[in-house]
């Protein structure tokens, strides 16, 4: 039986996409490379993984497809794109054309209001995610959990 890592991360910390990773993180505070994860994973029987974003950038997303086409071990990648632009349908329809494109996910635990993920202004987003096949992760506090299930109701 094949072992999936279902999320991990890496991250080039002079990309400068990585607000919250600071110094005061040391243990990860370095750069976390795809062969990183899979040095440490492939002891395990790991042979596949789902990467994951780390910060609220588009060009982090195509970072992590980037590293995606430069591994068959990178099986797919959950990206982030501004759910609120006005073009966040077209954008998620750009990213999805990537075939290791398999989900997206708002760091909703950043955010104070714990019912943004609701406002009709998401809702194209959402739409076009749902249309594009993607799945929704969700980055939350306890918070948001109630007004994740109602999303979930929605959709």
């Amino acid at each position: 039986m094949a072992k999936i890592d279902a999320h991990f991360h890496c991250w080039q910390l002079a990309r400068g996409d990585y607000g919250w990773l600071t110094p005061a993180l040391a243990p990860i505070y370095r750069d976390v490379a795809v062969a990183d994860w899979q040095a440490q994973s492939a002891p395990h029987g790991v042979t596949g993984g789902v990467l994951v974003q780390a910060a609220p950038t588009e060009a982090e997303t195509q970072f992590l497809l980037a590293q995606a086409d430069q591994n068959p071990a990178v099986l797919g990648v959950v990206g982030w794109v501004d759910m609120l632009a006005a073009d966040a349908p077209a954008r998620i329809e750009k990213l999805a054309g990537h075939p290791r494109l398999k989900g997206l996910r708002p760091m909703l635990q950043d955010i104070a209001d714990a019912e943004w993920i609701l406002q009709p202004a998401v809702a194209p987003a959402l739409r076009a995610m749902a249309d594009c096949g993607l799945v929704f992760d969700a980055l939350v506090k306890s918070a948001h959990l109630p007004h994740i299930l109602t999303l979930a109701g929605r959709h």
